[in-house]
This record gives structure tokens, C-alpha cells and sequence, in this order.
């Protein structure tokens, strides 16, 4: 008996096509739900306020929230609802008085997308993966985790080089000089940072500001890995009384580098804090050729603990940031089409959090992180009470990857 040819269809797609066919189904599915919340609800979206005004449980008004507003197809299919759940959307959508059209558009999404799982036979191993790199089981979790430790270990003995704790943490707000552009303050704070043999001096920082000629609007040139500005040291956020030649910079033909040695401080660990404003760097709104807005960190050197806070200025839109850590580090190709493939099987403690003071896990002085946020408000002169934190979270982040904190740029409200 032969196999139906359906059947032998499915069974060679490759990977990287059924990826990128359910990728195209869930963008067209968040085009169609975005363009349906759009007829019934005015102003910025918010789960609460989905859930209320369709008629549906806080938990299906969050997922349509989610879907609404993801910045990447991979959050787009991990907030899909169950059978049960989309079937009470689209009732929720109609009691709404979403007009027939855009009603017919979303039910077409939502069967283009079902009708990719069926024709593909993706398995949910694999839908999964598209989801998020996510792991099926309590064990692959487990094993996952003790390969992340071993591997920081073995990365540290062979490097020479490790930190406890990266903090990498950006602000963004209104541009005082173009309130529909943002502006960032970057903040890096390195704690722990030592050397398991002698090396030398360590680069430990790059300014971030860009060249805004070349660049400007675009954020995904906002890299902690590039730039030309003069670095600057937060002192209250570092370790104090450093040594003489603990520190040193460096001119070359496009930046000033900051490098440090622990060997030459009595303590062999430093922390280090440094902090950049960027005016004007990428629209508020959604914008043509602009759909997302992302900001990158680049690890280079092993660390225990990665946490990567935004802070988020209430005078902006709402909007529902992802976090992810990719095996890639830049842009381009190498970054597009594929990139989800690339995205690292981790647990990731990605969410807004109501208090910004960091666990005990990160061992970060409390002072000295009071003093670094402190720092960045009065560089724009904003509250720190202004602004609401995202914080992604990973233990054991693999050394040459790119961290991501990325998210849907609103649509302006219409006049």
C-alpha cells in the first residue's frame, strides 16, 4: 500500500518551509485580528480592555492582546488560543459589532493558519519550536539547564574571563526636541567581573551612540556593541577607590574604549556601570519601513546572571515586549528571514514587573542599582515613578549570542 501523496507532500517540507509558511500565516492572522480590534475598540489596545469590551475572560483578552501586538511570528503562535478559546473570540468580535468583512477576514486567518498545521503535519514538537524554542518536558528543562551551567563553566576556564551578574538595562522616552521619536538612555552594569588568569586589559565598553546621518529611525542599529560616543562611567554604580591603570581608554579610528584589568585592583572583581543617552533615535508609531522597534545586547563574556530591564515612559503608547536570546550577532541576512531558527531553547523570565529592585540572585548592591537608575532619569529628566519596567531574566545565558528585547511599534491614533 502506498502513501497517499498529501501524506509524502508533508513528510518532505523541510523545517525552514513549514517555519516559514506558519510565520506568514500568523502575521496574516495578527493583520486580520489587529484590523478587526481596530473597527470596535479606539485609542491604544490593552488586554483588560479586550477582554471587556468583546465579552471574554481576561485570559482570551490577553491572547488576542498578545496576537495583536507581538513583534515576531514566534509570539504570535505561542498566545494562539485552543479550539475553544478562537471559537469564543470571533463570538466575541461579532457581539462586538466588528463588520462583516474584517469579521470573514479573521475567520479566513484563522483557517489559512489551522489549514498549515494540517497540510504540513507539523507536529507539536515543532510547533513549539516556532513558538519559542520551547522545551516539551520537565527534563529537557532540567538537562537544558545543567548543559547552560556547565557550558558558563567551561566558557569562563577557557576564556580566562567571567561576571556574575550583566545589567543590561535601557530607558525610553519622548525626544524633548520631536515628542513622536524616542530617546534612549543605555545603561551597562557589570558586577563580578574578574579574570581567572592573567590577561590584561579586558574591553568592557563601547559608547552607543550612532550615526544618525546613516541611521536615523531605524532601531535596529541601537547596539551596545557599536558606536563613537566617549563612554561614561557612573560612579555611584561602580566599585570605588579603583586603582591606578584598572581602567583605561583607548582611541582608534571610529570609537573610544573602555578596558579593565582586576588584576590590579586588590578585590580581583569589579563593578563597572556605564551610561549613554541617545536623542532621537526611532519613531514612537508604527512608521513605513519601521513595524518594530528592538533593542540588542551582545554576551560575549560568560555570566551566571543575565537581567535586561526597559524601562518604558508612560508619555509612550502601551505596547507588549518579547525577549529572546539568538545564536546570531548582527543584522542583515545572516538576521532575517531565518532568524527564529536561531533563537536559543531557554527558559526565559520575560514580563513587566511592578518593583524594579533586582532579586538576591543578582547579588547587585541595592544602592548601587538605585544609583544607576537615578543616574539615567536625571539625564532626561524624567521620574523614575514615570516608568514601567520589562525585565527578561536567563541564568546561564551562552556566551556569543544576542540578547533581544523586541516589540510592535503602535499604530498612530487616527485625527
Amino acid at each position: 500500500m502506498t502513501a497517499p501523496d498529501s501524506a509524502l507532500d508533508s513528510a518532505s517540507i523541510p523545517f525552514d518551509r513549514k517555519h516559514r509558511e506558519i510565520a506568514e500565516a500568523a502575521e496574516a492572522l495578527q493583520h486580520a485580528l489587529s484590523k478587526a480590534l481596530a473597527c470596535v475598540i479606539s485609542g491604544d489596545l490593552g488586554a483588560r480592555g479586550i477582554g471587556r469590551r468583546l465579552g471574554v475572560d481576561k485570559t482570551l483578552g490577553s491572547q488576542a492582546f498578545r496576537i495583536a501586538t507581538a513583534p515576531d511570528a514566534a509570539t504570535i503562535v505561542s498566545a494562539l488560543p485552543g479550539t475553544r478559546g478562537m471559537r469564543n473570540l470571533l463570538e466575541g468580535l461579532e457581539r462586538a459589532g466588528v463588520p462583516d468583512d474584517a469579521l470573514a477576514g479573521v475567520r479566513d486567518a484563522v483557517t489559512g493558519l489551522h489549514g498549515i498545521f494540517e497540510r504540513t503535519q507539523a507536529s507539536p514538537r515543532e510547533i513549539a519550536t516556532i513558538a519559542a524554542g520551547g522545551l516539551d518536558s520537565d527534563t529537557q528543562r532540567r538537562h537544558q539547564s545543567k548543559i547552560q551551567k556547565l557550558h558558563f563553566e567551561t566558557a569562563a576556564a577557557l576564556k580566562g574571563e567571567m561576571l556574575d551578574t550583566h545589567l543590561v538595562t535601557w530607558f525610553v522616552t519622548p525626544a524633548r526636541t520631536n515628542p513622536s521619536m524616542a530617546s534612549l538612555v543605555s545603561l551597562k552594569m557589570q558586577r563580578g567581573y574578574r579574570t581567572l588568569r592573567p590577561l590584561g586589559p579586558r574591553l568592557v565598553y563601547r559608547g552607543v551612540a550612532v550615526d544618525r546621518q546613516a541611521n536615523s529611525g531605524d532601531w535596529s542599529r541601537v547596539d551596545v556593541a557599536k558606536g563613537t560616543f566617549i563612554p561614561s562611567l557612573v560612579s555611584k554604580a561602580s566599585t570605588s577607590g579603583l586603582e591606578p591603570g584598572v581602567l583605561q581608554v583607548r582611541e582608534t579610528d571610529d570609537a573610544t574604549l573602555v578596558l579593565a584589568d582586576p588584576d590590579f585592583h586588590v578585590g580581583e572583581s569589579l563593578t563597572l556601570t556605564f551610561a549613554d543617552l541617545i536623542e532621537a533615535i526611532g519613531p514612537i508609531h508604527a512608521a513605513p519601513g519601521q513595524r518594530n522597534a528592538e533593542l540588542t545586547a551582545h554576551l560575549a563574556t560568560p555570566v551566571r546572571h543575565l537581567y535586561f530591564d526597559v524601562f518604558f515612559d508612560e508619555l509612550i503608547p502601551p505596547v507588549e515586549p518579547s525577549g529572546a536570546i539568538y545564536f546570531t550577532a548582527g543584522h542583515g541576512v545572516e538576521y532575517g528571514e531565518h532568524a527564529e531558527l536561531r533563537r536559543f531553547p531557554a527558559e526565559i523570565d520575560a514580563r513587566f514587573v511592578r518593583n524594579t529592585r533586582l532579586p538576591a540572585a543578582a547579588k547587585i548592591d541595592s544602592e548601587k542599582h538605585t544609583a544607576m537608575l537615578e543616574h539615567a532619569a536625571a539625564m532626561i529628566d524624567r521620574p523614575l515613578k514615570a516608568f514601567r519596567c520589562f525585565r527578561m531574566h536567563i541564568a546561564y545565558p551562552p556566551s556569543y549570542t544576542r540578547a533581544v528585547v523586541r516589540w510592535l511599534l503602535p499604530e498612530k491614533a487616527k485625527a
